[in-house]
């Protein structure tokens, strides 16, 4: 019942936050606002156990994360906070610190991914059209946030990663939005570290609003768990024999998305004792696109 109960409370604050949003009001005229989001482990693509500590920097207010799907509720924020650190309570993991923009009245501020290490995220931004960088483009991924400079390059420090396994790491789906740009998304896959602890995703094309004919999203094979908002925080896992090799936390939208070269897989899904059946893939060629049917908890 904690869990439904997490999941009811972060969907009612997000619409909340969306309400107050349209209203203009950034929070009521209130002086603090409520960070509300979760927290995931690179290492397994799930909840910490023990649960994460997440803090305004400074150490105050504090809360701690659901160890059922990650969630948390961060109260008595000063509006206008833009950080937030996570300590993992892991032996030897760093302390995290995101950055996000000003917080007001009920602030969601997605999933915080932690680990055992951190890295830097670096890619170019491109126009699809013609291969002109675009600057001053927000880039999202695991948590962290950031802009493309003048040459398209970005650079997201702090960014959780595992050299032990990358599954759940290439299962971070990132962003781009750009004005006048059709959003974009993509993942770190295949990409690892270098010496430098940087992690080069390369060129990332985002196609012009005006584009007649946009390219595809990013991914090849996606689904749906149900029922939607209580799968939030369902692991799905796609699987070649016993290798896993992508995962994917749902969000409280139900929704699943793989990127991987064509062949055949098995899709697992689990959410603490919760299952849904395995579905069997056969993907024939990388630009097409299989929608699994839908799969429900139980």
């Amino acid at each position: 019942m904690k869990n439904l109960a997490s999941l009811v409370f972060i969907a009612i604050a997000a619409l909340v936050a969306l309400l107050a949003g349209c209203g203009g009001g950034g929070g009521g005229g209130g002086s603090s606002a409520t960070l509300i989001g979760r927290v995931l482990s690179v290492t397994t693509g799930g909840p910490l156990n023990p649960s994460a500590t997440v803090q305004r920097v400074g150490g105050s207010p504090s809360t701690s994360s659901d160890l059922a799907d990650g969630s948390f509720s961060l109260a008595n924020v000063p509006n206008g906070t833009t950080q937030a650190q996570v300590i993992s309570n892991q032996v030897g993991w760093p302390v995290f610190t995101f950055n996000f923009p000003p917080a007001a009245g009920t602030t969601v501020i997605g999933d915080l991914w932690v680990g055992p290490e951190q890295v830097t995220l670096r890619g170019r931004v491109l126009n699809s059209t013609n291969a002109v960088p675009v600057s001053n483009a927000d880039v999202s991924f695991a948590g962290q946030n950031g802009k493309s400079g003048a040459d398209g390059v970005f650079n997201l420090p702090g960014v959780a990663y595992s050299s032990a396994t990358q599954t759940a790491f290439w299962g971070i789906v990132g962003s781009v939005r750009a004005n006048g740009f059709f959003k974009t998304d993509f993942t770190a896959a295949p990409n690892l570290k270098d010496g430098a602890n940087v992690v080069n995703v390369g060129d990332i094309l985002i196609t012009p609003a005006n584009d007649t004919d946009p390219p595809g999203p990013p991914y090849n094979i996606t689904g749906r768990v149900l029922p939607i908002g209580a799968s939030t925080g369902c692991i799905v896992t796609l699987k070649q024999g016993a290798t896993p090799l992508r995962i994917y936390n749902v969000g409280n939208d139900g929704k699943y998305y793989f990127w991987i070269t064509p062949g055949s897989y098995e899709i697992t899904y689990v959410k603490g004792a919760q299952t849904a059946p395995t579905q069997n893939v056969n993907l024939t060629q990388p630009n097409e696109t299989i929608t699994v049917p839908d799969v429900t908890l139980n």
